[in-house]
């Protein structure tokens, strides 16, 4: 996944769609674990691996439905601030979702790439 920004902007603001794996027996459930769940960000630069953000804040919010009977999915996401754009650069970003059982590293199919241009 790529994701651009402008040099020393806090908006877009980075997120992601939380999928539902298939591990529990319930969509629900899965997102009630997720309420629970501590989700914190990290960023490294690509080129050398120096990190840029490490475990920051992140968060859950509940996407806007277009139908009222549709079931509840949700975003992560990172709000920027103003040290975390300030060079120009290709990044390689994750989101770490610590959980009662363990920690999951997002995302899993496909590597995030940050290109703050």
């Amino acid at each position: 996944m790529e994701f651009f920004i402008n040099k020393d902007s806090l908006l877009p603001i980075l997120k992601m769609d939380v999928v539902f794996d298939g591990r529990t027996d319930s969509a629900k459930e899965f997102y009630s674990i997720l309420d629970n769940a501590r989700i914190r960000f990290s960023m490294t630069l690509e080129s050398n691996g120096a990190q840029k953000i490490s475990m920051k804040n992140a968060y859950l919010v509940e996407k806007d439905k277009s139908n009222p009977d549709s079931p509840q999915e949700y975003y992560i996401y990172y709000k920027w601030v103003p040290n975390d754009t300030n060079r120009v650069g290709r990044y390689k970003g994750e989101f770490s979702i610590t959980l009662d059982n363990g920690e999951l590293i997002t995302p899993i199919r496909e590597n995030l790439y940050i290109n703050i241009i």
